[in-house]
């Protein structure tokens, strides 16, 4: 296995880098649990009850990269690389995501662990793959930044790509929709239309998914979706654009860690302000977050009445599901952030997407055109 001669020459001092095996799963949720993202209220991104479910829905095949402590065991470091199944440059493509990247504060400083992760996952690479991967950083992670644009040695070559922007919209001031094209409830009978929504409109996309009928209703690669989570906008009879509401809490979870000292403060305070004007309130520390996705956003001509419709709907569905909040994404020049920041007051979280690739894939990120990326923030 090419993780484990990976492992025999590093030093017997320096963790050993290798694929994760199935069971080494419970070690990968401990890591995601234990390594919150920072700031005002440090949330962890898990993956409960298995690790691999998740990984499953985001791209196949997958392989999750782990870093080992060569004394005890434990595992000290991750890294994940799904294949997606997209569109680059309106042809039908595979490409790599690369994300998880989870490392144990002890062991942060250590840069070559990077370089070989990457090593290990880049040989895993297939022949009907592009030679490059897609990842995203967040915009104020400037040491990952300054860091991965360093060129260190054995690392790949980061080139960033777009700005992309995750949005968080808290229902309870969610927008209602003032009138516009109809939206209806997806059905079974739908399925096939809906896909036909998506291929057709991925095309003029950069990294947009493909999604087959089967895919919409596979426990594997869309689990927890169902047709009814779909609102569509019809005109005549053709489907003109598709949103869904999905919630990934049966395998995806984010939850509170923590709060900084004056929030953790003043959180009873707030709470009770919260209650006043029917906010939900700040969690304990351990609550998973009531949340689902904006997801497989696809409209006709970009249409932005239509995709308002949609979002209106989705978000008054996600009222009536009792979930707080609901997340959505997309490039800074994509005209549909547009309608979001005027229809809903949402928390913004910048991020930059990188195309990431060594020599041998130089040449193909060279070549991508100027279309706008539309990759799907509920896989991210």
């Amino acid at each position: 296995m090419v993780g484990t001669a990976l492992a025999r020459r590093v030093s017997t001092a320096s963790p050993e880098v290798e694929l994760a095996a199935r069971e080494d799963e419970p070690e990968l949720r401990r890591l995601l649990r234990e390594n919150p993202m920072q700031g005002r209220v440090r949330v962890s991104l898990e993956r409960e009850p298995d690790a691999f479910v998740a990984a499953a829905a985001e791209g196949r095949p997958h392989h999750t990269v782990v870093a080992r402590d060569p004394s005890s065991g434990r595992l000290v470091g991750m890294g994940h690389r799904a294949v997606m199944d997209v569109y680059v440059n309106g042809a039908p493509a595979r490409v790599g995501y690369l994300s998880q990247l989870r490392v144990d504060a002890a062991y942060r400083r250590r840069r070559r662990l990077l370089a070989w992760g990457y090593e290990v996952l880049a040989a895993r690479r297939a022949p009907d793959e592009e030679p490059f991967d897609l990842t995203s950083i967040m915009a104020d992670n400037q040491p990952a930044l300054r860091l991965l644009g360093a060129g260190v040695p054995g690392l790949p070559t980061y080139r960033p790509l777009e700005r992309f922007v995750t949005v968080v919209i808290p229902t309870w001031r969610a927008p209602r929709w003032r009138g516009g094209p109809p939206v209806e409830a997806g059905r079974r009978e739908h399925v096939e239309e809906i896909a036909g929504c998506l291929e057709r409109n991925a095309r003029r996309s950069q990294f947009a998914r493909r999604w087959s009928p089967a895919d919409l209703v596979s426990s594997e690669r869309c689990p927890g979706l169902r047709p009814e989570d779909f609102r569509l906008s019809f005109d005549g009879g053709r489907l003109l654009g598709a949103a869904a509401l999905w919630d990934q809490g049966c395998f995806k979870q984010v939850v509170v860690r923590g709060y900084a000292p004056a929030l953790a403060r003043w959180r009873s305070w707030i709470n009770r302000g919260a209650w006043l004007v029917g906010a939900p309130p700040l969690p304990d520390p351990g609550t998973a977050l009531p949340h689902a996705y904006l997801s497989h956003v696809a409209v006709d001509g970009d249409d932005t009445a239509v995709f308002e419709g949609l979002l209106c709907a989705v978000l008054d569905e996600a009222r009536r599901r009792r979930h707080s909040y609901v997340v959505a994404g997309f490039a800074e020049r994509h005209p549909f952030l547009a309608v979001v920041r005027r229809r809903c007051r949402a928390r913004e979280h910048a991020s930059l997407l990188h195309v990431v690739h060594g020599e041998e894939g130089a040449r193909a990120a060279s070549r991508l055109d100027g279309r706008v990326p539309h990759v799907e923030v509920a896989l991210l």
